[in-house]
């Protein structure tokens, strides 16, 4: 079926369609009363009908559906060089390429070669195949995430990937303060670091690859509440009288139980509270019903003390469900984790929605709404009495950090949010959680969670850059199109293949839409002109 697509709007079309008949008539009048013989007027009047004719078509553009499948095309970006569009266009073997920005809708599948695409040249591709060439510039960050609002105290992951082939030294620095370093090995790329977050309020660190700066790492940390933990013990030491210490000192509520026979137990600390949110034992409590009550309430359990690792690992896993695999790494009694620190000669195997640390000698594993850690290193309050209080900090930091327990009211949001792109947010509250949250000025409606009746999440674009502010007294950053601009158009191109992930473009392959090429126009136009221009010299 042919359809028309006029090069200007169908009114304005309409009237030049009208002036062109209207002068053909005359035209053809003017021939019809001129003294030539009827063949010679029948010919002119042909040639100038065909010209008119011509002329209303090519204002009208007809175009029509074939059902051949049109042919790729290669479509960059405009920072890209030439030479670089010339080596992908012989390996994909692609005849045709074109600037995105002079895109005309003509050719299936589309190759999309660059990343510096804006939102408007992406939605004119909504019916085509679309392939996506990414060819990461070396020593640019291809992906990062971080936890955008955290407690004070939780541990705040970067992950990560550079596109590298070189060693490179990655580190995260605050106000010049050293955080987190690795080394990242030639053509390996992906990095991870840890730390507690410690600073309340809005943090900025420096992302440094080796004495260069990447970009800025922002994020918000709100006040910790005080959390009940419970020590509950089958007999006394120096370990659990150092931990219950330094928990009291750091402002936590702490409620300590130790068995020292049969029929005797010491109970010291705050009363037993409420609501336990934190419970730390041996083994020998395992069959407790108090711990299986603390598991039920979505409390923390951190198994510790033990003696014979593999009958440990089994009861854990038998009394909480988990799925905790240890192995022998030595003979040894003890194996070295770090300078001032050991451990059992075992380590855990690595398993999906297993957090492990310490060289593989702690994991925690989500069991519903309760964590469960199991810890084979050895006592760490020699690191204490040696004067090394912030080393002793800095461990018990990583390892309750890791098992924080989930707070009512928590904000989740993964960083980075760019303006101008869509971001999601997570409110999870054991109460009424309200159908909308404000970010500035607007409202994000929530929506419920089809899993999680306590959790509700929301989508919204940032329509500023810089810090934001979420709800009554947190906040978020909002990164402008300058910073992390390798990110951007990686978040760009994921929002926008996933949009279009579920459309069908099997239609548009097989019945594309075709029309006459400008050459064909070009062509028939001289044609018709050199034929009226030549008719009076040869029949004459």
């Amino acid at each position: 079926m042919i359809q028309f697509e006029p090069l200007i709007s169908w009114t304005w079309a309409w009237l030049f369609a009208v002036a062109i008949c209207v002068i053909l008539c005359v035209q053809l009048f003017w021939i019809l009363k001129k003294n030539l013989s009827s063949s010679r007027k029948a010919i002119r009047m042909a040639l100038n009908f065909l010209f008119g004719l011509l002329l209303i078509a090519y204002i009208f553009q007809p175009t029509w559906t074939s059902n051949l499948p049109e042919e790729a095309i290669l479509l960059y970006s405009s920072e890209l060089p030439k030479d670089e569009i010339g080596f992908w266009k012989d390996s994909l073997k692609v005849k045709r390429t074109k600037q995105i920005s002079k895109f005309q809708g003509d050719g299936n599948p589309v190759y999309l070669l660059g990343s510096d695409f804006s939102e408007q040249d992406l939605l004119g591709l909504w019916n085509k195949d679309i392939q996506w060439v990414t060819d990461s510039e070396r020593g640019s960050i291809t992906y990062l995430n971080w936890k955008g609002i955290l407690r004070k105290g939780e541990m705040q992951v970067v992950k990560g990937r550079i596109e590298s082939t070189d060693t490179l030294r990655l580190s995260l620095a605050q106000q010049g303060e050293l955080l987190a370093e690795t080394i990242i090995e030639a053509n390996s790329g992906i990095f991870e670091f840890e730390f507690p977050a410690q600073v309340v309020g809005r943090n900025a660190l420096d992302l440094m690859m080796n004495d260069s700066l990447l970009g800025r790492v922002n994020f918000f940390v709100q006040p910790s509440k005080p959390i009940q933990y419970k020590l509950q013990f089958a007999f006394p030491d120096a370990e659990i009288r150092t931990l219950t210490q330094y928990l009291i000192n750091s402002g936590e509520q702490v409620n300590e139980q130790i068995a020292i026979s049969k029929n005797a137990v010491i109970r010291s600390g705050n009363s037993e509270p409420d609501s336990l949110q934190f419970l730390i034992i041996d083994p020998a409590q395992l069959s407790k019903k108090s711990t299986l009550d603390a598991i039920d309430q979505g409390a923390s359990v951190l198994v510790m003390n033990g003696n014979e690792v593999n009958n440990d690992v089994s009861a854990i896993n038998k009394a909480f469900g988990t799925n905790f695999k240890v192995k022998r790494t030595s003979n040894e009694e003890s194996r070295v984790i770090d300078e001032d620190l050991g451990g059992a000669p075992y380590e855990f195997e690595s398993i999906i929605a297993q957090k492990l640390l310490f060289d593989n000698a702690f994991a925690v594993q989500q069991i519903g709404n309760a964590k469960v850690g199991l810890s084979l290193l050895e006592s760490t309050f020699p690191i204490k009495l040696a004067g090394d209080s912030l080393r002793y900090q800095a461990i018990w930091q990583q390892i309750l950090g890791a098992m924080l327990p989930q707070e009512s009211g928590a904000v989740e949001l993964n960083q980075p949010v760019f303006g101008g792109l869509q971001a999601e947010i997570q409110i999870n509250e054991e109460e009424s959680i309200a159908d909308f949250i404000a970010i500035e000025s607007d409202s994000v409606f929530l929506q419920p969670s089809l899993v999680n009746p306590f959790s509700r999440t929301g989508r919204f674009v940032s329509l500023d850059s810089g810090w934001v502010s979420l709800a009554d007294s947190l906040e978020f950053y909002s990164y402008a199109a300058g910073e992390w601009p390798s990110l951007r158009a990686t978040k760009l191109r994921a929002d926008f293949l996933t949009m279009y992930s579920n459309k069908d473009t099997s239609s548009t392959i097989n019945n594309s839409k075709e029309k006459i090429s400008d050459w064909l126009w070009f062509g028939m136009f001289l044609l018709v002109l050199t034929l009226i221009w030549l008719e009076p010299k040869v029949l004459n």
